[in-house]
């Protein structure tokens, strides 16, 4: 439902641009377009009722659901068209009035200047009769689906979002340090480190697994992590790898290599796994090694890691954690398993009060009773009571009933069935208590990887750059979208990753149970999305938001080019609005010219063989935000200056050495990131919307400035 009143939230301004004089549309179009402002308004008074005033399982009412995702697809249609003719306004086509103005200047008298005039009225008369034609769809459109709202019979009353105007919250890096007394990992890290340890001065010298396996969410990561820190300086050399569900073996070989020989062998990305596990080898021949594989779902990619992993009886140890007991069973060395139980309820209720009240001391001695049902239901999972935890602390009134009330709503409960659902159940409840403007930013997320990093100010600027972020409230969008952030690290929806001296996070990471929701969220709603390239697509399906990931097939890295065709053949992008791709996958990403109303546009780490898949790139006119990363041909950006919508251009990791001359023509141009070193062309300072430079070579770019 959010996700329709943010897509009305876009359209409405369109929609009112549509009345100014420069349009010039017939008075009984422009009636027909307040009509559908003053009804989609109306539709959007009503969306607000039903998000903000309802409990969480009334808003969860099927034909509700079937009401707000019509809205929406209905939105997303309606501002796709609004923007095609606004873009024909904009090149100056017959239908905009600048032809007849510019002939109207001209004097004397040609057949040419009659027929060029002639042609261009019934060119204008021809486009405004196909406005009206859409007009009066749109119109059927709507009223169909204000009928349906009629019948659902929905008040008219609106409440505005709660004001996000938070820093992070001072309590939250405490847990994240003090983890180890806080949710009883420090018994199960002492033990780990004996299993690890045992044998050292005897004959015990060969490698050893030591498994560690439980539940998701239940602190398997962190026991590891505790470890890691206790054992490393013992060891020549280390590293720690997260592997999750769909492994890219070449990228987790890479890290493992970079980090056990410190950076020292380079081009590691460039290598495929075969290289990159004879090089593993050679480095650690040697050497006594602490290498942690977390999150291994199958025997699969164990084997793969396996085979890097030599033993020389030097006492090398390797830790590694799952949630599959057979895993565990088949990767570990003498039986080393160690099955980590769930808290105790008294470390979960230390937990559960650290991060409401900042303190452990028995009190509030009313809300004892439903402490223990919600602790019950938790079953003993870090991950439950920390999100629980964390919507308890944002109900300003810490009172019984309230309590209740979050109990009442949890679901069925992970104390007899720790199954994937059950702990969805709960984390849904979080995502349903989240303020209505910031579940499309959550959702979002699901367009990047598991055990991504993501870089704060990158995801800020996409939300800026999707209409995410609500400029009505008074502030820069993207301080704005900076305060999205923190609630959502202060709500445990995203874990903060490198705090900087003012305890802000510069980058965060979501938990893979966080992602599982709202990738299914997300896939529920036509929201995002995912391609994996061998994936199979419907083709009556509306992509409104696509992220590339992984290979075409399995881990093979040499992609043959019949299929780099599958997904193009399959797919319609038409209607996607952002396209956001990751690794390998930029190999087989349809040409762009398949993109007709892209506005974000993502590619990083692009290869040079494949710089003719972004030969169309000064085609996409509504683009808003582009960033490109790898090594791209200078040639790909000349024709930059016609994305006239353009706001931020990212260029920092490319390996042009300058920026074309129409870049200046870039009027609506607020962010442009490069690396120190690019040039810029004459006239740069005509770029008067500019609010952030980041970062300009004074020494290469004296004559711009």
């Amino acid at each position: 439902m959010e996700l329709a009143m943010a897509a009305l939230s876009s359209l409405l301004p369109k929609l009112g641009s549509l009345l100014l004089d420069e349009y010039k549309l017939h008075t009984a179009v422009r009636g027909e377009i307040r009509f559908l402002q003053a009804e989609m308004e109306s539709m959007q008074a009503a969306l607000y009722m039903v998000s903000n005033k309802l409990p969480a399982h009334h808003t969860d009412d099927h034909l509700v659901k079937i009401w707000a995702r019509d809205l929406k697809e209905l939105c997303y249609d309606i501002e796709d068209s609004v923007d095609a003719f606004a873009f024909t306004v904009r090149l100056g086509f017959p239908g905009s009035g600048c032809a007849t103005a510019t002939a109207k200047k001209q004097h004397g008298f040609s057949f040419r200047r009659f027929l060029d005039r002639t042609m261009g009225l019934l060119t204008k008369a021809k486009i405004r009769h196909h406005i009206a034609e859409d007009i009066q769809d749109i119109r059927r459109r709507v009223q169909e689906v204000a009928d349906r709202r009629e019948r659902y019979r929905l008040g008219d009353s609106v409440t505005q979002p709660a004001d996000t105007s938070t820093a992070i919250d001072p309590r939250l890096p405490a847990i994240f340090e003090d983890a180890a007394v806080l949710v009883g990992t420090e018994g199960p890290a002492e033990k780990i480190c004996s299993l690890l340890t045992r044998g050292q001065k005897g004959a015990q010298k060969k490698l050893m697994v030591v498994s560690i396996v439980g539940v998701g969410g239940l602190g398997k990561t962190t026991i590891a992590s505790l470890v890691y820190k206790k054992l490393g300086d013992q060891f020549q050399c280390k590293a720690f790898v997260s592997v999750s569900v769909r492994p890219n073996m070449k990228q987790i070989l890479s890290s493992i290599l970079r980090q056990v020989s410190r950076d020292a062998c380079s081009h590691a990305g460039e290598k495929d796994p075969e290289e990159l596990i004879m090089n593993i080898r050679e480095f650690i021949m040697d050497k006594r090694y602490l290498i942690i594989i977390d999150d291994v779902w199958n025997e699969k990619a164990w084997n793969t890691i396996k085979c890097a992993l030599i033993d020389q009886d030097k006492g090398s140890r390797v830790i590694m954690t799952t949630r599959n007991i057979n895993v565990a069973n088949f990767s570990s060395v003498d039986g080393a398993i160690y099955e980590l139980d769930p808290l105790s309820y008294k470390d979960s209720k230390r937990l559960l009060y650290k991060r409401i009240f900042n303190e452990e001391k028995e009190i509030h001695y009313e809300l004892e009773d439903v402490t223990e049902k919600i602790l019950k239901k938790c079953g003993g999972i870090p991950l439950a009571i920390v999100t629980i935890a964390s919507l308890l602390a944002s109900i300003p009134n810490k009172v019984k009933y309230e309590w209740y009330g979050v109990y009442n709503s949890m679901g069925s409960g992970l104390e007899k069935d720790k199954s994937l659902e059950n702990m969805r159940e709960i984390l849904y409840l979080s995502y349903s208590d989240l303020p209505s403007h910031l579940k499309p930013c959550l959702l979002y997320l699901s367009m990047f990887p598991e055990d991504h990093d993501i870089c704060r100010d990158e995801l800020v600027r996409l939300w800026v750059a999707e209409g995410f972020i609500d400029g009505k409230q008074g502030s820069n969008l993207y301080d704005l979208g900076v305060r999205y952030f923190n609630e959502l690290v202060n709500r445990s929806m995203i874990q903060p990753v490198d705090m900087d001296e003012q305890g802000s996070a510069r980058f965060c990471r979501v938990h893979d149970m966080i992602l599982d929701l709202i990738i299914s969220l997300s896939t529920r709603e036509n929201f995002v999305t995912i391609l994996e390239g061998s994936c199979l697509v419907p083709p009556e399906l509306k992509i409104r938001r696509s992220s590339l990931q992984g290979k075409v097939l399995g881990d093979q890295t040499e992609i043959k080019e019949e299929q780099m065709m599958i997904l193009p053949a399959t797919v319609n992008m038409s209607h996607a609005r952002p396209l956001v791709v990751f690794g390998d996958a930029v190999q087989w990403m349809p040409p762009l010219s398949r993109f007709s109303v892209l506005r974000v546009l993502s590619l990083m780490g692009v290869p040079g063989s494949v710089n003719h898949h972004l030969e169309d790139l000064e085609r996409l006119h509504n683009l808003r935000y582009l960033q490109l990363g790898g090594q791209l041909e200078t040639g790909v950006l000349l024709g930059i200056g016609k994305l006239k919508l353009l706001k931020t251009l990212d260029v920092w990791a490319t390996s042009i050495e300058q920026l074309p001359a129409s870049i200046v023509e870039l009027g609506q141009l607020e962010r442009l990131l490069m690396y120190k070193g690019l040039k810029l062309p004459d006239g740069i300072g005509n770029l008067t919307s500019l609010q952030e430079l980041s970062v300009l070579d004074a020494d290469n770019n004296h004559h711009t400035l």
